[in-house]
């Protein structure tokens, strides 16, 4: 169990980290590794999309922030992750004024205020995956 947080990640658990301000997602992403995470960066939305279209890579929880540079925002991302990966969990970053509004409707509790302190985010992942079915251990088949 990790020193920072009451509960450590469960084996395997990976967290994808979309943030374009580097010490934020530095520090947020060695955080998460600290509580057992698996991590894997993304600078903007285009690097998550490539990372996201691997179908063999086990992506539990999307973090990623509203506000961003390039073709597409965090809501932008956040859809299309509904769209094309079902049933991976969303949380939204950010402060902007219409980020309280859009988020509802891209993530079960709405943003994570920016500047998110790591121990908040933490406690919003275990949250949404103790709420998910377990996942089938790696190699077993998918029953028909």
């Amino acid at each position: 169990m990790s020193s920072r947080s009451g509960q450590a990640a469960k084996a395997g658990e990976t967290v994808l980290v979309v943030e374009d301000e580097v010490l934020l997602r530095l520090s947020i992403a060695a955080y998460l590794r600290d509580c057992g995470y698996s991590v894997i960066e993304a600078a903007d939305a285009d690097e998550a999309v490539l990372v996201l279209k691997q179908p063999d890579l086990d992506i539990d929880v999307l973090f990623t922030e509203i506000e961003k540079p390039g073709a597409m925002d965090g809501f932008g991302l956040a859809q299309w992750t509904r769209a094309n990966r079902r049933g991976l969990d969303v949380i939204l970053t950010g402060t902007a004024p219409r980020a309280v509004n859009a988020a509802a409707n891209l993530c079960e509790d709405g943003p994570v205020p920016k500047p998110y302190e790591p121990q908040l985010v933490h406690d919003r992942i275990r949250r949404l995956l103790a709420a998910r079915p377990p996942r089938r251990p790696a190699g077993r088949p998918k029953k028909p």
